[in-house]
């Protein structure tokens, strides 16, 4: 009788430990699993956001706000042309022209790259060609960088890594945006300008 209590006794001691290893087990599995759940879900709802305005646009309007909140069209852009790129994992570069910026003529594209033939042209042209060629290329603004989408509001940041205005080089522009059917409208933030940009095929 002692015998069999002594083997029911180890039996239960038995059981006993395989159920605390079980629990432990799953303590740690639970401990290790959630962090990396929460980190997934954490990355992916930030890749979600940068991809809430992926595409291409083309600029439609660019308009500034006078001191009555009424909106105008902005001068500098109007008949110009512009296209602003987002790739949805956090890259995005912008191009914006005046008008007649694609009909100034300049050296074909392989003459364009060889310092010799610009020497040569700049040499040849008079004082108001060189004005207009510093006009013409001023005209084209462009930037290239990364972009995250901020957490809780509708907001993008740009930080910009190449610009063809070299002061803002390395600096991070915020800008609102909304949707409206194919369109997304930027605004810049504390200020009185903003874009409206139609979403390509």
């Amino acid at each position: 009788m002692q015998l069999k209590i002594k083997f029911i006794r180890m039996a239960y001691i038995t059981k006993a430990l395989e159920v605390a290893t079980f629990l432990q087990r799953i303590r740690i599995f639970i401990l290790f699993i959630i962090p990396l759940f929460l980190f997934a879900c954490t990355d992916k709802s930030k890749s979600n956001r940068n991809a809430l305005l992926v595409g291409m646009y083309k600029l439609y309007i660019a308009e500034n706000a006078d001191s009555n909140g009424v909106w105008h069209e902005d001068p500098w852009t109007k008949g110009g042309t512009g296209y602003i790129v987002y790739d949805g994992i956090g890259h995005m570069a912008v191009h914006i022209t005046r008008q007649s910026y694609n009909d100034f003529k300049w050296l074909p594209e392989e003459e364009s790259l060889r310092p010799e033939r610009i020497d040569r042209k700049l040499d040849s042209m008079s004082s108001e060609e060189l004005k207009e060629a510093v006009k013409s290329f001023s005209s084209s603004y462009v930037y290239a960088g990364n972009y995250t989408v901020e957490d809780t509001i509708d907001v993008v940041k740009h930080h910009r890594i190449s610009t063809s205005i070299h002061s803002p080089t390395g600096s991070t522009v915020r800008r609102a945006f909304t949707f409206s059917g194919d369109t997304i409208i930027l605004r810049v933030l504390n200020g009185n300008r903003r874009l409206k940009w139609i979403k390509q095929p």
